[in-house]
């Protein structure tokens, strides 16, 4: 499992997978819920980079 912690390591991410996405698109789609994210305690956030890949390619575990 290969996870990032912070908006900003998951925009260092998508950049260096040529798919570009600004923090505030990110914070929108995370207030949503339409990006998948886990907050395990207040301040902390962490992105899942396969989940996020799955996210990317149209991918949802929702039914």
């Amino acid at each position: 499992m290969r996870k990032v912690r912070g908006v900003g390591a998951l925009v260092d991410y998508l950049k260096s997978i040529n798919c570009p996405m600004g923090k505030s698109t990110i914070y929108n789609l995370m207030r949503t819920k339409n990006i998948p994210f886990n907050k395990p305690t207040s301040g902390v956030l962490l992105f899942d980079l396969d989940e996020i890949d799955k996210w990317l390619g149209g991918e949802t575990n929702e039914h």
